[in-house]
């Protein structure tokens, strides 16, 4: 059975927005496609409450709003940071975590307050003295329940256990005698599973892609997504899944789109009257030549550095999309995802389709929307499929890459 999944994401309690209705994420689920959703921030105390009260079981670890199909599953990004001995600084790494039920967050909350912890942000800190303090601290949240499962949280951006701030060069360095238990790694927004396949210890976990959003935005929520073949509907059928590799596809960010893809300062970094992108040879120690700061090493140099080319790696299926809804603004010379015209084609689009991922994966396109829909946010459509599409000038500090589709 085929199940398309977004397992990450963040309420208002995780800061930048404010906060996100449970029935606005349902009603953007549907025509996205998004059979369940990551909710964030479960273990943030108020959060809990909150969900607890909104939400009820509907099958074993799944849940949902009152008269409503859409379903969620318990999650959280919990941020691990330690000292490790052969590291000047601290090793600060983000980690997705999903739970079976209420019972196992309180239970986390409670390991919270043993280590003296604080909780209160959506993406809280777990911090430790040693490596071996913080693997202890792993191995207690993982035995709340046999079923938590703890995924690498993008894995190369500049706070993913591979990103440039760590530099590591293998996981056993953070994990230890944990590493064993982590089976999947979340590809993250500027990166895909091609950059990654031949990265050794990636090479054999499975591969999940999610939105990480912020948002119940039509652009936002699975806007990355991952299809799982799963015995039932029912959350310990989902880490089978993920822990099993029983992946049938991922839809990724072109790599270019995403906000580290590149090394570069942005125009508005102090000392800067320009931006400056490295999409080549990169300046020594990382030193920014205008104001002399060091960047982060952009995740497509960093990929670069950590692959061996000799290994062979496991066939995945996946493909580079765009959101419809910044497809159709694209094809109308309209900058805003909100503008009247926009919403009004996409709605025509979604009368016709049963939702934005079943409209990706129909061969029917043209036949489909043939006089429905204007011709050129038909063809920007179809170019978006076949991948004809491009990032000038690609994300870079922070940035998200400049969408241009084919001609347009």
């Amino acid at each position: 059975m085929k199940l398309a999944v977004d397992l990450h994401s963040h309420s208002g309690y995780a800061g930048g927005v404010g906060q996100i209705e449970l029935t606005a994420v349902s009603k953007t689920m549907k025509l996205k496609g998004i059979d369940i959703f990551g909710t964030g921030d479960c273990i943030f105390p108020p959060r809990t409450e909150e969900l607890k009260q909104e939400l009820t079981e509907v099958s074993e670890g799944l849940f949902a709003l009152p008269r409503d199909d859409s379903k969620f599953l318990l999650q959280t990004e919990v941020i691990f940071s330690t000292k490790l001995a052969h590291k000047k600084n601290k090793t600060i790494a983000h980690h997705i975590i999903l739970f079976p039920g209420f019972e196992s967050i309180y239970e986390m909350q409670l390991l919270m307050n043993k280590w003296g912890m604080k909780n209160t942000i959506g993406r809280p800190f777990i911090t430790s003295d040693t490596q071996k303090e913080m693997e202890d601290q792993l191995f207690e949240i993982r035995n709340i329940h046999p079923l938590i499962e703890i995924i690498p949280a993008h894995v190369m951006t500049p706070d993913g256990i591979f990103g440039s701030k760590n530099d590591l060069v293998e996981l056993s360095e953070f994990y230890g005698s944990f590493l064993p238990s982590v089976k999947a790694i979340e590809t993250g927004l500027s990166a895909d599973p091609k950059m990654l396949e031949k990265i050794p210890d990636l090479a054999k976990l499975t591969f999940i892609s999610n939105s990480d959003c912020h948002s119940a935005a039509l652009n936002r929520i699975g806007r990355e997504f991952t299809i799982l073949d799963v015995e039932q509907v029912d959350y310990k059928s989902i880490i089978y899944a993920i822990r099993q590799n029983n992946v049938i596809m991922t839809a990724e960010f072109n790599p270019a789109e995403g906000r580290y893809f590149l090394t570069g300062h942005r125009a508005d970094r102090k000392g800067h009257t320009h931006e400056l992108i490295f999409a080549n040879k990169i300046p020594e120690k990382l030193i920014c030549p205008v104001c002399y700061k060091k960047m982060n090493l952009g995740v497509r140099e960093r990929s670069t550095q950590l692959k061996i080319d000799s290994i062979i790696p496991i066939p995945r299926k996946f493909m580079h999309l765009i959101p419809l809804i910044e497809v159709i603004a694209a094809s109308q010379n309209l900058k805003s995802i909100t503008s009247k015209r926009v919403r009004e084609i996409f709605d025509i689009i979604m009368n016709i389709f049963p939702s934005e991922i079943a409209l990706w994966q129909s061969d029917s396109i043209q036949v489909m929307l043939d006089k429905r829909v204007d011709q050129k946010t038909i063809n920007q459509i179809l170019a978006v499929k076949k991948g004809d599409f491009i990032f000038q000038p690609p994300g870079f500090d922070g940035t998200y890459g400049k969408l241009i589709i084919g001609d347009n």
